[in-house]
């Protein structure tokens, strides 16, 4: 029993620590682009080129990523994500052009996308239904780790040697830890967990099934309007603090960095909270994560006091965040075992679509109001009531499965 407990577990730290290094790959080029531009002579233009690159090439990869977890395992295509994203990001080093550098974080997110879909299956595979929650928890905590410690490490690698150097060394931990969780996710001769006993179907009625399967559609509309707000906030709240606040970039990025070490603990926290008392009712905790969310977003828009409207910030992604890591544990544990890589790849697809639009919307948005930042925040506020809306038309739980687990 011992060797099962360590096994699972040293396969979910395996892949706590891909997550954080793919963090960090993912953000490395907002600061990166700074010295870059200057040495390439970049336009805005090209430098928004490079960053939408990673972006596009992340949502449009999603879903095949996860159909290739559920066909050809995810022990090789997991390690392979990893591999490939890492090569993307050393190769970002050594390009002497916008194009080649916007091709080399295509690559980067490409590999990224399979990462969602990929550690979902792992933790079916290796854990009770009663302890994915605090699995995916976990899991998913890495991306507020690598957003906390992300800008230290490139900053630092960026100032001892170059921009070049920094990828070079971020891309040469990705490709070691693909070959440490590739040997770490080895078969054992008993399993922690044995797999569901799923019939076998055709991939033609297995991927109808998900499609006929209204569940996938209302998850997949909750997490994209939650993208909506979350990276509305993320994208437009550094000008709404300097320009309208009048906070200094330092001061700025100072409190900054108290929403994702928040962001940590309530990851574990969700995750704890899912298992213990929303285990297949996870549509409450979206419920009221939105509309608590909803609230302090609306209170950090009109209060004016800075160290409040933090608070207020953190807390509202607290909320997020019980969201996010809800809608993964409903993935989990409301579809077939064979179908889950799908279905996290075609609903994170999706709901990416409001991550790209809602830096645009928002922008829209203000443009249209002459730079009313209520406006938008009320928007943003909006879309978190909307995603409560959604959320209540979850079918409901009898017993131990949901009502509409198949189509």
């Amino acid at each position: 029993m011992l060797a099962k407990i360590q096994r699972r577990h040293v396969i979910i730290g395996m892949l706590f620590i891909c997550w954080v290094v793919g963090f960090i790959d993912k953000t490395a080029i907002n600061i990166a682009i700074i010295p870059i531009s200057e040495e390439f002579g970049l336009t805005s233009d090209h430098q928004g080129m490079i960053i939408s690159a990673f972006f596009l090439a992340y949502s449009m990869t999603q879903l095949i990523g996860g159909y290739l977890v559920d066909r050809f395992g995810v022990r090789r295509v997991l390690s392979s994500a990893v591999a490939i994203w890492s090569v993307g990001t050393a190769v970002s080093g050594a390009v002497t052009s916008a194009v080649g550098l916007a091709a080399a974080r295509a690559v980067t997110g490409a590999g990224e996308a399979v990462f969602p879909a990929g550690g979902s299956v792992a933790i079916t595979e290796n854990f009770e239904k009663s302890q994915m929650a605090r699995a995916k928890s976990i899991l998913q905590s890495g991306a507020s780790v690598g957003f906390a410690v992300g800008s230290l490490v490139i900053t630092a690698l960026i100032a001892a040697h170059s921009w070049q150097m920094m990828f070079f060394v971020l891309g040469g931990v990705g490709v070691a830890l693909s070959t440490l969780l590739y040997v770490v996710m080895k078969p054992t001769a008993e399993m922690p967990i044995l797999k569901e006993k799923v019939e076998k179907v055709s991939e033609k009625k297995r991927i109808g099934a998900l499609l006929k399967n209204w569940l996938t559609w209302k998850i997949a509309s909750v997490y994209f309007f939650t993208n909506i707000v979350f990276w509305g906030l993320q994208s437009w709240l550094p000008s709404y603090w300097v320009k309208v606040k009048g906070m200094s970039m330092v001061e700025m990025g100072a409190y900054s960095m108290i929403p994702p070490t928040l962001g940590f603990i309530s990851f574990l926290t969700c995750g704890w909270l899912l298992d213990r008392f929303f285990h297949q009712k996870e549509k409450y905790l979206i419920c009221i994560g939105s509309i608590v969310a909803a609230i302090f977003i609306y209170l950090m828009a009109n209060t004016e006091s800075i160290p409040l409207a933090f608070a207020y910030l953190s807390i509202s992604n607290i909320f997020l965040n019980a969201i996010s890591i809800s809608v993964f544990v409903s993935i989990m544990k409301h579809f077939p075992q064979n179908s889950v890589g799908t279905a996290t790849g075609l609903i994170n697809s999706l709901a990416q679509l409001g991550s790209f639009a809602s830096p645009m919307l928002i922008g829209a948005v203000l443009s249209a109001t002459n730079q009313n930042y209520g406006i938008a925040f009320s928007v943003i506020v909006g879309c978190a009531v909307v995603v409560c809306a959604i959320a209540t038309t979850f079918p409901a739980v009898h017993g131990k499965k949901p009502v509409e687990q198949t189509a």
